[in-house]
C-alpha cells in the first residue's frame, strides 16, 4: 500500500476515487453534499444523477461513474458513518475494476472515522497502483 501527500485532481493518475454514502435523494440524485463528493459534484455538472442512477440500480457499490472517477463507499447509509465493513468492500471492488491501473484513493476516512490506524491496517492488503492520498487543495 502506498501513501501520498497530493492533490487530488491534479495529481497524475488514470483513475480518482470520490468518497460517497450510497443515499439517494428522493428526485433519484445521489448525495454528495460533503468532502471530497461535494467538490467533485460541483465541478463535474450531472455527476449527482450519474451516480444517482447507478446506486438505485446497482447498489451502494464501487462504480466507474464517468471515464475516470470512481465511487469508492465508505458509509452504508447517509446517516450511518463511515465503517471498517463498507471501506474494506469497497476496496475488493476498487481493486477489480482498476487492475493495474494508477489509481488515486482519498483516505477514506472523513472525520477522522473510524480511526486512521484500524483503516490502514484493513486496507494494507492494497496493490502499489492504488495509491492513498491525504488530500491537498
Amino acid at each position: 500500500m502506498m501513501e501520498k501527500t497530493a492533490n487530488l485532481w491534479t495529481e497524475t493518475a488514470e483513475y480518482r476515487c470520490i468518497l460517497t454514502s450510497g443515499a439517494v435523494a428522493d428526485d433519484g440524485t445521489a448525495i454528495m453534499d460533503s468532502g471530497i463528493a461535494k467538490v467533485a459534484a460541483a465541478k463535474f455538472a450531472g455527476l449527482d444523477v450519474d451516480l444517482g442512477r447507478l446506486v438505485s440500480s446497482r447498489g451502494n457499490h464501487t462504480h466507474i461513474v464517468r471515464p475516470g472517477l470512481i465511487s469508492f463507499p465508505v458509509k452504508q447509509y447517509q446517516w450511518s458513518g463511515p465503517t471498517i465493513d463498507v471501506i474494506t468492500r469497497s476496496a475488493h471492488e476498487l481493486c477489480e475494476l482498476v487492475g493495474d491501473a494508477i489509481t488515486l484513493l482519498p483516505r477514506p476516512n472523513e472525520g477522522g472515522k473510524p480511526e486512521w490506524d484500524q483503516v490502514a491496517e484493513a486496507l494494507s492488503f492494497l496493490p502499489d497502483n492504488i495509491i492513498l492520498i491525504q488530500h491537498t487543495a
